[in-house]
């Protein structure tokens, strides 16, 4: 797999922010665990300042891992295998755990101003990357056969402005 790709690069960032926020939540519940096996009164144990320090370590770690997310919408694949790889990481990532966990609710992003446009979903936006990538791909692919296979091509953001000047 071509690692000059930019979405590699994106999902395994991604991938490494969803094990470290899942690390963070399990050492907040050993935390809460602890504090309430000592303590009657569950709500005490939340005004613990070792609770509170690993809740507040656990919502840092998401926000990474959401922003992270968001990334993986904002970074285009720039080759087949870099498409394949970010279709298979979120079919994976949803399969094995529930897609709330690993990617965030998408509330207003990047939102249509129509109000009779349905709410999209994650999984709307990460195939909209993808199709947006490979419909680049395929222009570039396009303008190198009109220009002929002797031009130098220089890579794909070449390719994509010859395709687009074409």
């Amino acid at each position: 797999m071509d690692t000059s790709d930019p979405i590699i690069a994106a999902i395994e960032a991604h991938r490494r922010a969803f094990t470290e926020t899942h690390a963070a939540y399990e050492r907040r519940s050993a935390v809460e665990d602890e504090l309430v096996a000592g303590v009657r009164v569950t709500g005490e144990a939340e005004n613990d300042p070792r609770w509170i320090a690993a809740n507040d370590a656990a919502g840092e770690a998401l926000a990474v891992q959401d922003d992270l997310a968001v990334k993986l919408l904002e970074t285009q694949p720039t080759t087949i295998d870099g498409a394949a790889a970010l279709l298979t990481y979120y079919v994976d990532a949803v399969t094995t755990t529930q897609p709330e966990v690993v990617f965030p609710e998408l509330d207003g992003w990047r939102a249509s101003k129509s109000i009779d446009e349905p709410r999209r979903d994650f999984a709307y936006f990460i195939v909209r990357n993808v199709a947006a990538a490979l419909r680049n791909m395929a222009a570039a692919g396009d303008a190198i056969e009109q220009h002929g296979a002797t031009e130098p091509a220089t890579g794909l953001a070449h390719r994509v402005l010859v395709g687009a000047a074409g």
